[in-house]
Formats: structure tokens, C-alpha cells, sequence
């Protein structure tokens, strides 16, 4: 009788240990794939909101009405700055702002809000000392919150865009035959952050016309 009674407390032990360890390998896979499961959702979000950023840059410049312009802080005659006269904390930049004219002298400027969080940003000013407003966020909509860790835009020209340099007064290419006059276009890169690990760079290069 005793030596039945000493096998079932071991038995009972050693079953109680078999089913910790299965609820430990059971809690243990169910967090990793939580885990997994939350980094998918989230570099999706990020690849998808990315994507449809890019894809509204392009459009408007492929529609463009006239020149794009970049302003930063030194545009002796800027059109979109100062992005403070609008009333939100929204309007705070140092970067570079992208300025995609419009009809009837009406400018659409996309930029990147440089307060915490990050946010890219766009605002339309209607004709000049207007307020910029209102400032939509191009990250509003996403499934997971997103910031804007990097953001920079350069005019295009026939000859930046065949990698020459514009060189000299008067302004001459360094490429023969190729033009230093700014053309309907832009060069633009933006990376997109959804938190540590998460995070991916876009960009894109319209050029309209090359002369």
C-alpha cells in the first residue's frame, strides 16, 4: 500500500510539472505570435500609408499647373512659409516644403511637421496671405499611429536629372545640350516609422518633361 501511495504523489508531480510546461510552451507560442501578428499588421500599415503618400505626390505633380517650387527658412520670397501663420502647432517645420502650384494662384504645400510626433503634411493656401490651412495629416486613417522620421525634396532639371551640375553665371550644365531651368517634377523621399524595427523609406522622381 505504501509503495502505491509513493508512485501516485510522483505520478501527480510529474504530471503537474508535464502540464506547467505545456501551458508555459502554450502562453510562449501564443505571445510570440501575438508578436508577429502585430509587426505584420504594423509593417503593412506603414507599406500601405507609404505607398498611398507616394502615390498622391505623384499625382499632383503629374498634374501640376506651372513650376514646383522647394522653400526652406533662406527663400528670399518664400510662397507656402512661414507655415506659422496658421494658428496649430501642426504648422511647425524645418525641412524643406514642397510647393505644387495651382489654378488661380492657389499653392499646395506638403511638408513635414517636425513637432512629436513627426507627421507628414499637407494645406492648401489659396492666394497669397492666406493662411495655409487646414494642415491634414497624410498619416491620418492608418492603423497603427505612424511618424515621419525623415523627409527631404529637391527640384528637378533635364540635367540634375541625368546627374550633371549646374555650374557658372550664366547657369550652364555640365552634360552639353542639357537645361538647368527647374521642369515640372521633384525628387522626394520620406521615411515612414511605425515604432522600433518598423520602418521604411520611399521615394519617387517625376519628371513631367525634360526640356
Amino acid at each position: 500500500m505504501r509503495s502505491q501511495r509513493g508512485s501516485s504523489v510522483i505520478e501527480v508531480l510529474v504530471a503537474a510539472v508535464v502540464a506547467v510546461g505545456v501551458v508555459l510552451g502554450l502562453t510562449i507560442f501564443f505571445l510570440t505570435t501575438l508578436r508577429v501578428g502585430k509587426y505584420v499588421d504594423a509593417q503593412a500599415a506603414l507599406q500601405r500609408q507609404g505607398s498611398a503618400i507616394a502615390d498622391e505626390l505623384g499625382r499632383q505633380l503629374r498634374l501640376v499647373d506651372g513650376t514646383p517650387q522647394v522653400e526652406d527658412a533662406a527663400t528670399v520670397t518664400p510662397v507656402c512659409l512661414p507655415l506659422t501663420a496658421t494658428p496649430s502647432a501642426a504648422s511647425t517645420t524645418n525641412d524643406p516644403v514642397l510647393v505644387i502650384p495651382g489654378a488661380a494662384g492657389a499653392v499646395t504645400c506638403y511638408y513635414r511637421d517636425t513637432s512629436t510626433p513627426p507627421q507628414l503634411r499637407r494645406c492648401t493656401r489659396a492666394a497669397a496671405g492666406n493662411d495655409c490651412a487646414p494642415a491634414a495629416n497624410l498619416f491620418s486613417g492608418s492603423l497603427v499611429p505612424l511618424s515621419a522620421t525623415a523627409w527631404s525634396v529637391t527640384v528637378v532639371t533635364p540635367c540634375g536629372a541625368l546627374n550633371g551640375t549646374c555650374q557658372g553665371t550664366p547657369t550652364v550644365c555640365t552634360i552639353a545640350g542639357e537645361s538647368c531651368g527647374v521642369v515640372p517634377g521633384a525628387n522626394i523621399v520620406f521615411t515612414v516609422s511605425a515604432g522600433t524595427n518598423h520602418a521604411e523609406t520611399f521615394g519617387l522622381a517625376i519628371v513631367a518633361n525634360r526640356h
